[in-house]
């Protein structure tokens, strides 16, 4: 057994790499197939390439610099085969990829996006607000359909006042981007607070006017706020991203205009019960406070009235003082007037034994006027009498009857 001539298993996976490189028809190729198994690693994508009668491993390097297929979808693959020679397996290495039929409407459609979005058409920057209360809306849809009765009925379980206008048009077939664009813009000149448009789902071929450049940029240039809602939940249109909104269903945008006015009551009900206590509080709240106020207005003038009425009755009293020591000071000034005066007064020197003399008609003040013989007339406190000089003396008078003088 040992002398049979045999390779190793590295060897045969060697060789068979070899042949495959050699061949140049397998070089750059073509490859058409139905994709399955998607996968990602690492910025690589991985997946399978079937047909009726085989399938083959593909892998491809650096997935986001080409188409990416979805799953079932039919693609060309440029690239060629490799043969992993450490676990001898064929796969082939794609380079670019390519949609197949219906695949090439995706594509197409990818780069409409991507030229949309470039231009900014999908930026939140220019997306309008909701209006809070919506009462006149536009429907954009085929009358004929299902939307436009399930949209009435929602809004009318919420709400009985919102008026509903609806502008029929083709949703689907040729003549459907033309209808949709002149709905919309007839539906942007009517007023409206909301405008709808809206379709039940269908097909992705059923979906392509939603899909058009012209309905994408008509719906960027109108001035109603705008509510795209075309197909199922799982359906996505270049008008969703266009539009202000998005809405899953019709119906969700039915739901996402119909404010419920019984609700509206009870919150606006709620708020006004709330308001009122807040202003019953913030009231008590000012009152309490203005009565602080006032009470230390009243302690702080109080004390203050207190400090002046302690003052004034201070000053009152020194001035009282003062004024009664001027008094004081002035009677005891008048009474040493009035001694000095008594003192000085003629009738007190009379009482007292004191005589006044007069000698024809004029006061004796001295003995020297005086004779021997002369007669006097003598004044008392209690009358007069005459007298006639026996004998005249010079000299100082003793008020006690001796004489201090010669005769």
């Amino acid at each position: 057994m040992e002398s049979r001539n045999y390779i190793t298993v590295s060897e045969l996976n060697f060789y068979l790499n070899r042949i495959i490189d050699a061949e140049e028809l397998l070089h750059d190729m073509y490859l058409m197939g139905e994709v399955s198994g998607i996968s990602y690693n690492k910025g690589n994508m991985y997946c399978t390439l079937k047909d009726e009668g085989a399938q083959i491993g593909v892998c491809c390097f650096g997935y986001e610099r080409t188409y990416m297929p979805e799953q079932g979808e039919k693609v060309i693959m440029f690239g060629s085969p490799d043969y992993y020679t450490k676990t001898g397996r064929m796969s082939f290495v794609a380079r670019r990829i390519e949609p197949f039929g219906k695949g090439r409407l995706h594509a197409e459609l990818e780069e409409l996006k991507k030229k949309l979005a470039e231009e900014g058409l999908f930026s939140d920057t220019h997306k309008k607000p909701a209006p809070r209360f919506a009462l006149n809306i536009c429907v954009v849809t085929s009358i004929n359909g299902a939307v436009i009765k399930d949209i009435y009925s929602t809004v009318r379980r919420y709400n009985k006042l919102i008026n509903i206008a609806v502008i029929d048009v083709q949703v689907q077939g040729k003549h459907a981007v033309k209808e949709i664009c002149d709905g919309l813009k007839l539906a942007d000149k009517g007023g409206f607070d909301v405008v709808i448009l809206a379709r039940g789902g269908g097909s992705f071929e059923d979906l392509m006017p939603f899909n058009s450049e012209e309905v994408a940029r008509t719906i960027y240039d109108m001035d109603t706020y705008v509510i795209s809602a075309v197909g199922h939940e799982t359906d996505y249109t270049i008008a969703d991203f266009v539009a202000d909104s998005r809405a899953l269903t019709p119906t969700a945008a039915a739901e996402a205009v119909a404010f419920d006015t019984a609700r509206l009551i009870r919150d606006v009900k709620d708020e006004l019960r709330v308001a009122s206590k807040r202003l019953e509080l913030r009231i008590a709240s000012d009152k309490a406070r203005s009565i602080g106020l006032i009470r230390s207005i009243m302690y702080t003038v109080g004390e203050e009235l207190n400090k002046i009425t302690a003052r004034i009755d201070d000053l009152v009293r020194r001035a009282g003082n003062a004024e009664e020591k001027r008094f004081v000071d002035k009677e005891k000034a008048a009474d040493i007037l009035i001694h000095k005066l008594a003192a000085l007064n003629p009738a007190n020197l009379l009482k007292s034994g004191y005589f006044r003399a007069e000698s024809d008609g004029r006061p004796v003040t001295g003995v020297s006027g005086l004779k021997v013989g002369s007669d006097i007339k003598l004044i008392a406190s209690d009358g007069s009498a005459e007298a006639k000089i026996i004998a005249v003396r010079s000299g100082v008078p003793d008020i006690s009857g001796h004489r201090s003088s010669k005769e």
